[in-house]
């Protein structure tokens, strides 16, 4: 029973994050779009995320900023882009459709853009981040064990393994491994020495 409800917590995770990630993806893609179009002076009716019943709506200017039910998209209502709609001359200055060709690509190029300039953003503050890796330092040893018979000791820093440096633990991990069944000389630095 402790499995089912593993798997169960373990699929519920998974979902949630898809859900959250997607949105944060759908909501920089939006945003994209939006901006541009309010930089090209287009009136922007709405700014969605999500689709189907609207859970939260908030007016501010001319835009209604709505989160839907359904967390799988968004979308960005622009004023005069159906094509049969008609515009008065006073407001066709605000509509996206009468706004110039490489306004409107613009407008529709945002999207993906920010999409690929966020990736961008992401790998970068990944890559500064980096890997953490465990340093090649020994834990708690117990007295009964194989590893204090070896001579181990808590805190001891794993200097050199046969010829090889160590650099972190998954490299003396690896190691070991591969020498399981020989002996290998270990060069520690011990903590109290």
């Amino acid at each position: 029973m402790d499995t089912i409800f593993g798997y169960l917590h373990s699929g519920l995770s998974s979902l949630v994050t898809f859900v959250v990630l997607l949105g944060l993806l759908i909501f920089v893609h939006e945003l994209g779009h939006f901006l541009v179009a309010k930089f090209f002076g287009v009136r922007v009716e709405v700014f969605s995320l999500g689709f189907g019943k609207k859970i939260f709506k908030y007016k501010k200017g001319d835009t209604t900023y709505a989160l839907s039910l359904i967390p799988l998209g968004g979308y960005v209502k622009m004023f005069g882009d159906e094509l049969s709609a008609e515009i008065p001359e006073a407001e066709k200055r605000f509509s996206f459709t009468h706004k110039p060709v490489l306004q409107r690509i613009a407008v529709v190029l945002a999207g993906p853009l920010m999409n690929f300039f966020f990736a961008i953003v992401i790998f970068f503050v990944v890559a500064m981040a980096g890997e953490q890796m465990r340093s090649p330092v020994v834990g708690d040893v117990l007295s009964d064990t194989v590893a204090y018979g070896a001579g181990f000791r808590s805190g001891d820093k794993i200097l050199k393994a046969g010829n090889e440096k160590i650099q972190t633990w998954d490299q003396f991990q690896k190691m070991m491994n591969q020498f399981h069944d020989q002996s290998l000389q270990v060069q520690v630095l011990r903590e109290n020495s």
